[in-house]
């Protein structure tokens, strides 16, 4: 594992310098308003290994403002929004991380987020035989009560690339969530 981390730190360290571009050049966060989404996995817990049980699929939302950037990520209980009334009650979990850091453009191309923030698990139990109605979305969900709340601590680095300057594409790794973001520079959109 080790072995791995120094081979990728040692290739990501040359492609940087052979870009030969001015590092940490901050005069970037000026033009920086961003607003894009984020899918993956959120939920699950890194101790030395990795502890799935609370994990799931879900998706987000991402936002930045001149080199302040802030993120959350959430997955809804599975059996929540199901059409189907039946008498079944199903033991489901959620997951949510909210994270905030600051964008450190590395070259014109490359931007290292540190982030901190805070995640959380419930647990619970989805009721089938309710039905609750969503006039917005126009669909239909079943009760989802919560038996227990796990909160922690988050920490962890985002990484992307700027392949034209409106447009990042990048992905994001913490101690309880795995994901990828597109994002879209409103500062610099084409008009």
């Amino acid at each position: 594992m080790k072995r791995k981390f120094f081979i990728i730190a040692a290739m990501l360290v040359l492609t940087v310098g052979s870009a030969r571009a001015q590092w940490f050049d901050f005069s970037q966060n000026r033009q920086d308003i961003t607003f894009g989404l984020n899918v993956g996995v959120v939920g699950y817990h890194f101790n030395g290994q990795i502890d799935n049980t609370y994990s799931g699929f879900g998706g987000g939302l991402s936002a930045s403002f001149f080199g302040v950037y802030m993120d959350f990520m959430y997955q809804s209980p599975e059996h929540r929004w199901g059409n189907k009334i039946s008498p079944d009650i199903y033991h489901d979990h959620t997951a949510l991380t909210i994270n905030a850091g600051y964008k450190i453009p590395v070259t014109r191309w490359l931007i290292l987020t540190p982030l901190i923030g805070y995640s959380n698990e419930t647990t619970g139990w989805t009721d089938c035989s309710t039905i609750n109605i969503d006039y917005e979305s126009r669909s239909i969900y079943h009760d989802y009560d919560r038996e227990a709340v796990y909160s922690h601590f988050n920490y962890g680095v985002g990484l992307s690339v700027k392949p034209i300057k409106w447009i990042e594409i990048g992905g994001v790794c913490t101690a309880h969530a795995v994901y990828g973001n597109l994002t879209f520079n409103l500062y610099e959109m084409p008009r």
